[in-house]
């Protein structure tokens, strides 16, 4: 006797005339019900339904015709395999490995009970569409989905997918390829019921906290480990914004979720949907964790337990992203719940930018906004304790990263070069990031308006997904804000309010302060500003902007007869734009609303605040006497052999001047005001800076004819440490 083969297959009829009757008398919409349930990752598209594989996995390189008028119907190509595909019994065969007597009984209610006939022995084989695996080998793992009762509603059963010689086959990322199929106790046709439970529900209803996971083998793996976990049937194929009606995520209401995706774009994909079906679905809050950096693509949950790695803290870090549903009936926003001391406020400059918090510093145009945030930015990343341009000492040191969307890489260089002449940013050189987007491509916009709705771009989130990634970051920087914006913040308050909220979620989710470099209206030449309220009226935009953020610094240039006067009591010659007044102009919390007065360094070009400097100065004949003494001071000690240095440290001239030697007219000046002298003696050339070693080291303060400049200095002291 002949038979014709269909996978491991054989049949008394003939298989040809029963393939016939099934196509020809199932309904073509009761074939593509099927084929969607077959292929949950599948996409239809016009009249073509479009699939990975036959595997089932995600994507378009199958696609096969579901137009109900077709003479093709249910027929197509295989890119992959280059094979053709037809008929939805052949489907079924290849993709759930179903003998024709299981589908047989499975269209039984079609086909009038016929019988079937006598195939010969030389009838022609099938080639395989795939390589051939015993189907009917026992499966590698099996996953039970119970109701909260705990009876059984589907079990979900997996097999590892193996070539014809019986050699485990792998996937495009190098992994196993798994299979995984429906099993209904006691059903010839298993299928996936209507509405797709969550796994393991009777853990998840006694639970208050419950971590979802992409598979079965990542959730008992953490079962096993003392936590709730679920996953979705199906894993990252399955779930779509389309196919979102089939799952229930009811048994949610009213948990704490936490989201592990996969470290791979379908995992993230995945865990955003899932954030925003469990919140529909009552969720209490849903936070979303970042896998470490350094992680391999795929890492996941499973993998994390078998490296040792610490679960619990991983899961009980600060939330990155948080989303939170507002039940006020319940007892989650009682004023009760702040017991005990508050935390404290942070700094990240002292009395000047609390850390944590969006930020918008306004100056108008040729301020040197750019100058004086990459100076900060680089004091937070050195991890020393020194003051900024704004006046503030670093409070917060740690990660740093600037966006510039005006400058590129070689004014960048310029203005690195002229704040570190001698290189000291080698030092913490990974905890320093200088995007010069001129160079990468052009600025993106973190906000943009299309059809009058805001959202982030798509550019954004992936450069986003980075930075959430950062460890100990303390300060991201856009400069300037109109470049990153693509809406209308001058005069649409939406837009200000949408923006404001986008750089607090930041702020929150990464722990940074978020700084905005900002524009403020020209004012005219014979205009004063003279009160920080008259400042923060200049900066531009609507007042959503400024009332949104947490902290506003604002800088504007002082009238050309007190630019002159404070110059001159600094014994500096005085040149346009060289003097500008600045201070906090809003703030939620604590900080100093003093006027600040700045004044340009010519050397570097950075504005430095010598508030206290001129304050202390009084009248110009106590600064020429102080300078004199500042001068004579250095002087001495290089001919001495123990040199002073500008920066701090024991050889400072702050430190020194603490000294029993020190000149007497020195002591209990201010740390400010002392390097200030330095750079005003620098800039008449009474003295100058030495680098004593090719290898680099310390920065001395030297005659400008003395044993330095000539290369003869000889320390007397190990104090100096050359």
């Amino acid at each position: 006797m002949s038979v014709v083969r269909f996978g491991n297959t054989t049949s008394s009829r003939s298989a040809h005339d029963l393939v016939e009757d099934i196509s020809r008398k199932v309904p073509r919409s009761e074939q593509i019900r099927i084929l969607q349930d077959t292929f949950p990752a599948g996409r239809i598209h016009g009249k073509t339904f479009y699939i990975g594989s036959l595997l089932g996995d995600p994507g378009q390189s199958l696609k096969i015709d579901i137009d109900p008028q077709s003479s093709h119907f249910m027929q197509g190509q295989d890119f992959n395999g280059g094979v053709g595909i037809g008929g939805i019994v052949k489907i079924l065969m290849e993709a759930r490995g179903m003998k024709m007597t299981d589908i047989k009984t499975m269209f039984s209610d079609y086909l009038d009970n016929a019988e079937p006939q006598i195939v010969r022995d030389n009838a022609p084989v099938e080639n395989p569409i795939r390589p051939q695996y015993n189907i009917n080998s026992p499966y590698d793992a099996e996953y039970t989905y119970t109701n909260a009762d705990g009876e059984v509603l589907v079990s979900v059963r997996r097999y590892n997918v193996k070539d014809i010689a019986g050699n485990p086959m792998l996937n495009t990322k190098g992994k196993p390829k798994k299979e995984f199929r429906p099993f209904v106790e006691g059903s010839a046709y298993s299928k996936f019921p209507d509405i797709r439970p969550l796994y393991n529900i009777p853990n998840i209803m006694a639970s208050d906290r419950v971590v979802w996971v992409e598979g079965e083998k990542c959730a008992d793996a953490l079962n096993h480990a003392g936590y709730t976990a679920t996953c979705t049937i199906g894993g990252a194929g399955a779930l779509t914004k389309k196919t979102a009606p089939q799952f229930d995520f009811s048994p949610l209401q009213g948990k704490e979720l936490i989201l592990w995706p996969d470290n791979d774009t379908g995992g993230k994909r995945l865990a955003d949907l899932i954030q925003d079906l469990a919140l529909a679905a009552g969720a209490k809050s849903v936070t979303m964790l970042t896998p470490p950096m350094g992680k391999p693509e795929g890492w996941d949950a499973h993998d994390a337990l078998n490296e040792g790695f610490n679960i619990e803290e991983f899961v009980n870090a600060k939330a990155k992203i948080t989303k939170t549903n507002i039940n006020l009936l319940d007892n989650s926003f009682l004023v009760s719940r702040f017991e005990g001391q508050a935390p404290e406020q942070k700094f990240l400059i002292d009395a000047t930018f609390p850390l944590g918090v969006p930020i918008l510093f306004a100056a108008a145009g040729d301020a040197g906004k750019g100058m004086m945030t990459l100076d900060m930015g680089m004091k937070i990343a050195s991890g020393k304790p020194m003051t900024t341009a704004f006046g503030g000492l670093v409070k917060e040191f740690g990660n740093v990263v600037i966006f510039t969307a005006e400058d590129d890489e070689a004014e960048m260089h310029r203005r690195v070069e002229r704040l570190d002449p001698f290189e000291e940013r080698k030092n913490y050189a990974h905890d320093l990031k200088v995007v010069s987007l001129p160079n990468v491509g052009g600025v993106f916009a973190i906000l943009n308006e299309v059809g009058g709705e805001f959202g982030t771009t798509e550019e954004f989130e992936k450069i986003y997904e980075q930075i959430i990634q950062m460890n100990n970051l303390k300060l991201i920087i856009f400069d300037p804000l109109a470049s990153f914006v693509h809406a209308d913040v001058n005069a649409d308050p939406a837009a200000g309010a949408a923006l404001t909220g986008l750089l607090a979620r930041i702020a929150t989710e990464t722990g940074a302060s978020v700084l905005v470099c900002h524009h403020m209206t020209k004012i005219k030449d014979d205009a004063v500003v003279k009160t920080p309220e008259q400042a923060r009226n200049l900066i531009r935009g609507t007042t959503a902007l400024v009332d949104g953020v947490r902290s506003s610094f604002a800088m504007w240039q002082v009238d050309t007869t007190r630019g002159k006067k404070t110059c001159e009591r600094l014994g500096l010659p005085y040149q346009r734009n060289s003097c500008f007044d600045g201070a906090v102009v809003k703030s939620n919390g604590p900080a100093s609303r003093d006027i600040r007065h700045f004044v340009r360094d010519s050397m570097t070009g950075l504005l430095n605040d010598r508030t206290d400097e001129i304050k202390a100065l009084g009248t110009g004949s106590a600064l020429d006497m102080r300078l004199d003494a500042m001068a004579d001071w250095i002087i001495q000690c290089e001919r001495d052999g123990i040199a002073l240095t500008h920066m701090s440290g024991n050889n400072g001239v702050h430190k020194r001047s603490e000294d029993a030697d020190a000149p007497e007219i020195l002591q209990g000046i201010g740390k400010q005001t002392l390097e200030g002298y330095v750079r005003n003696l620098q800039q008449a050339r009474r003295i100058d800076k030495f680098q004593l070693t090719a290898a680099g080291g310390k920065i001395w303060l030297g005659s400008v004819n003395g044993p330095m400049s000539r290369g003869e200095y000889e320390p007397v002291t190990a104090r100096d440490n050359i």
